[in-house]
């Protein structure tokens, strides 16, 4: 059995200031804030996950309300806004490790789990995409700790951390409160990964929704219904957030400018580029690029 203490510890021990403090995964970071937040107005893409580690946050989303306070695990699926209300103070501030997990990830997870007999009977119609609240189990604190194990050891990033993301993404749609993700699994679904490979390897040029859903033999507007509730982002999305990986990676690894990095993308407009990075990336292109290459330059750090 292990004690989740140790991964609230590190939670808490990684927010050394108020606002969000990147990591070296993309995808991965802690939240802190250090007084009452009556209301905030945000919108979800994709699987967000947040583990609380002191203070609270409660999310209001399609007329259900989950509270995420230490010891439970809040989770996001699909794209919708919501409104929350975080409750800190300076004393006792909201800290939370945050993660965003791939959604071809979390497409092979829920495939598997179906495959495998373990998704629960086929759901008789497609729900909404799921929110859901649990508490952390020690199975899933001890593979959220070796995550953050790896931050400090570029060997350890490229190696391990996939496959604790791997089974952290599995725990989450293991627990009884994600079964409603889990049984909106349909066999055709599987088609549904033909199609992500095909985004993937064509992300740079245009596409359009047809071409797109031919890849998974469904008629266009079929397949942008399944494509957005299995994964929680729209093909239209997936493709951008694709796009930007790449010119976020050419930031921190090269010396290239916002410039070159939106034209790698495929944008036109380095304005346009600034914005959608901001919004998946929370820091502009320029901002986030000097916060990395700073973060990994540190003692003890690649």
């Amino acid at each position: 059995m292990h004690d989740i203490a140790p991964l609230l510890q590190t939670i808490r021990g990684l927010a050394r200031e108020e606002g969000v403090t990147l990591t070296p995964l993309p995808g991965v970071w802690v939240m802190r804030v250090d007084r009452p937040l009556p209301y905030h107005r945000g919108r979800n893409a994709g699987m967000s996950v947040a583990v609380a580690a002191s203070g609270s946050k409660s999310v209001s989303v399609g007329g259900q309300r989950l509270v995420n306070d230490p010891r439970r695990f809040l989770v996001l699926h699909g794209e919708r806004p919501y409104d929350a209300l975080v409750e800190a103070s300076a004393s006792d501030p909201y800290v939370a490790l945050k993660l965003q997990l791939p959604p071809d990830l979390v497409a092979r997870t829920l495939i598997e789990l179906t495959e495998a007999g373990h998704a629960g009977a086929e759901a008789a119609r497609m729900p909404e995409p799921a929110v859901f609240c649990g508490d952390v189990t020690g199975d899933l604190a001890a593979a959220l700790l070796r995550l953050l194990q790896c931050l400090d050891d570029p060997a350890d990033r490229e190696m391990l951390a996939p496959a604790c993301l791997r089974e952290i993404c599995y725990r989450l749609l293991r627990c009884e409160a994600a079964g409603i993700l889990r049984t909106s699994v349909t066999r055709q679904d599987s088609r549904l990964v033909a199609a992500m490979r095909f985004i993937e390897a064509n992300a740079m040029r245009q596409l359009t929704i047809v071409e797109i859903a031919a890849q998974a033999a469904m008629s266009p507007s079929h397949f942008a219904h399944r494509f957005r509730a299995f994964l929680g982002v729209s093909p239209m999305r997936y493709r951008k957030q694709l796009r930007l990986e790449q010119a976020r990676l050419l930031l921190i690894d090269t010396t290239a400018t916002v410039s070159m990095a939106a034209d790698a993308a495929g944008y036109a407009s380095d304005a346009h580029f600034t914005r959608d990075f901001r919004e998946v990336f929370g820091l502009s292109p320029r901002a986030y690029a000097r916060h990395m290459q700073a973060l990994t330059s540190r003692p003890g750090r690649s």
